[in-house]
């Protein structure tokens, strides 16, 4: 194996620190060199979760690790852990898409103890446009980050799944047993968040509302031309904002989850207004953020894309 300080792939940043790390008041030396199974190591990270804090959180549990980001971490790992020394954690700054232009970062060390694997974060889906990340690359750089060194966050903690724990006095350190048969499956891809399915296109909310979209006459069907007025211009400008007022209506029915909502209305914010000039699509999102169908973090973000394209 070929020794190096820092692998990447992409914007994924994979190096050894000489970090102390204390468990039970003592520091501690780490069992490295480690020779790590893909698949053993794929299936850990596909089940680590997280819950948000706070008054706005989202209900129930979210995967830390996306499928893109795990497919590029994998080998990064297995080489990273081949060399490292006994002195030496594996630290982990990676990115991941999101529905607009911000992305969802996760910061962790990682190591063996006891035939254990150890993850302790300090960032997990923290959000940050390009220039964020480019100012929080060069930080990165210059300075060390160990998360070992806290135990908690104000808005996210870990939650174990099957053959995981606590640190205990801790929220945000998992100790992995790899033993666990849960990790010695065949790799699953696994799509569980609402950027996996936009991006991997598995989700059956566009089926569902195959109806929707036929009653709204964008099914192809071919009728006799009217005359244009502008109450009709204004109807046509305003097809995705009549899209989005039914799609909240059937959340209010519970017709769909509001996982679906943000699903289609990322996807028709992405979509849906190609065909409109910058002009048209900036007053396209200020009226629907006006009407409250997209949220002020939406409309910031989609007015900076057509800025930027303009």
């Amino acid at each position: 194996m070929t020794h190096a300080d820092t692998y990447t792939n992409g914007r994924i940043v994979v190096k050894h620190e000489d970090l102390k790390v204390k468990k039970n008041g003592r520091h501690i030396q780490f069992d490295h060199p480690y020779e790590m199974r893909g698949d053993v190591i794929a299936n850990a990270l596909s089940y680590i979760y997280f819950e948000e804090k706070g008054l706005l959180k989202k209900k129930g549990t979210s995967r830390v690790f996306q499928d893109d980001e795990i497919r590029k971490l994998v080998p990064i790992l297995i080489q990273a852990f081949s060399v490292a020394t006994p002195s030496q954690v594996i630290t982990v700054s990676s990115y991941s898409e999101r529905m607009l232009l911000t992305d969802q970062q996760n910061y962790c060390i990682l190591f063996i103890f006891e035939r254990s694997l150890n993850i302790a974060f300090s960032r997990i889906h923290m959000l940050q446009t390009y220039n964020d990340s480019m100012s929080e690359k060069k930080r990165f750089i210059t300075t060390k980050e160990n998360p070992a060194r806290i135990n908690h966050s104000r808005f996210w903690k870990l939650v174990p799944a099957a053959g995981q724990r606590l640190e205990p006095s801790h929220e945000n350190w998992l100790v992995v047993d790899l033993s666990n048969e849960i990790y010695q499956q065949p790799i699953v891809q696994r799509v569980g968040t609402v950027d996996e399915k936009i991006k991997v296109g598995t989700s059956d909310l566009d089926a569902r509302l195959k109806k929707l979209e036929e009653k709204m006459g964008s099914t192809g069907e071919t009728h006799a031309p009217e005359p244009s007025t502008p109450a009709k211009e204004s109807h046509e400008e305003s097809k995705m904002k009549s899209k989005l007022m039914l799609l909240r209506e059937m959340v209010g029915e519970g017709i769909i989850s509001t996982e679906d909502y943000d699903y289609k209305k990322a996807k028709l914010l992405r979509e849906a207004m190609d065909d409109m000039s910058i002009k048209e699509q900036l007053q396209e999102i200020k009226d629907l953020k006006t009407e409250g169908l997209i949220t002020e973090a939406d409309y910031t973000e989609k007015k900076k894309e057509l800025l930027d394209r303009f």
